[in-house]
């Protein structure tokens, strides 16, 4: 009777030891994972059985972050779909929406991305139940949402893009340094800024030195435009002439003015985004005595155009060669 109780006391001590050492070994294992180094790439222990994982560290607006080295999940809500398209990501969530209506993407998207889904317009509040809803892996974010950026943080790893849409070189520079695809952008860019230059050729070469001007006209106000947007493409991309008198602007790259204040402004050709002819400006004399208005030299784009694709990769493509049209089409009559 003693031996046998001896013998199962033995067995129960060996069962410990092993134990003791297996969790030992465990608990190693786990420290070792856990530590994860700020060095880039780092692949996660595969003798655990998980899968093989890599991280990258990338400076953004708040410091040094950890990302995944290859995110299956973007969601972004900096306003840098396009741009992440043109350099190989398709994210499953943006807030690229239509000015008037948030909750829809905008129609270049719905071509390229026609399953992705929304968390609201990324210039104003978005829906955060909607980005945990998506299950990202990571997510862009742009200065619009500084408020809920520890929120975000806590949904997945979130970069904060520093720059707005206003400045569409910058965030696209930024955006392919955190991806690593500088040498994409640079591609397209030389790819854009190449095909700006040829219709700056063929729109001057009929137009001479003649000014331009890049008026939005609402129910209630007039604003010229010399900076972002459509007036970026005018005046930076395409190189067209700016007419004399056009005011410094305020940060949205444009500046309101008074009826009255366009009779010394007088630009041979004229821009106009307007999203129908029920405006202040085309209902008023000063308007049709301007010399772009007598000459018909006017062309026609919306606010929508202006503000859902002229301040992005694909739809900056597509706003400058749509003007271009208009204005070599127009003058060749």
């Amino acid at each position: 009777m003693f031996s046998i109780k001896r013998i199962s006391l033995v067995g129960i001590v060996v069962i410990m030891v092993v134990m003791l050492f297996g969790c030992g070994g465990s608990s190693q294992v786990i420290h070792k994972e856990s530590a994860e180094p700020t060095i880039e790439p780092v692949e996660s222990s595969e003798s655990v059985g998980t899968d093989s994982k890599e991280i990258r560290t990338v400076k953004d607006a708040k410091g040094d972050i950890e990302i995944p080295a290859n995110p299956l999940r973007i969601a972004d809500i900096s306003g840098s779909t396009e741009e992440l398209l043109v350099l190989g990501f398709k994210p499953i969530l943006t807030g690229n929406t239509e000015m008037g209506n948030p909750l829809e993407i905008t129609p270049i998207l719905k071509k390229e991305l026609p399953d992705v889904s929304t968390a609201g317009w990324f210039q104003t509040e978005v829906n955060l139940e909607a980005i945990i809803a998506a299950s990202p892996d990571l997510i862009l974010a742009g200065p619009t949402q500084e408020k809920i950026y520890d929120q975000l943080t806590m949904i997945a790893p979130t970069v904060m893009v520093p720059h707005g849409f206003n400045a569409f070189r910058e965030r696209f520079e930024f955006v392919a340094q955190v991806f690593d695809k500088k040498i994409e952008m640079d591609e397209w860019l030389k790819e854009y800024d190449q095909r700006a230059q040829q219709l700056h050729e063929q729109v001057v070469d009929i137009t001479k030195q003649e000014t331009f001007a890049v008026i939005e006209a609402t129910q209630k106000e007039i604003r010229i435009y010399s900076r972002t947007g459509i007036a970026d493409l005018i005046f930076h991309d395409l190189g067209l002439p700016q007419a004399p008198g056009t005011p410094e602007p305020d940060p949205w790259g444009g500046k309101v003015t008074s009826l009255e204040g366009l009779a010394t402004f007088d630009p041979d050709h004229v821009i106009l985004l307007s999203d129908n002819d029920q405006n202040v400006l085309e209902q008023s004399n000063i308007w049709s005595n301007l010399k772009a208005a007598k000459s018909g030299n006017v062309y026609r784009m919306t606010s929508r155009q202006n503000y859902n694709e002229a301040f992005f990769a694909l739809g900056k493509k597509v706003v400058m060669e749509e003007i271009a049209g208009q204005i070599m089409n127009h003058i060749k009559q």
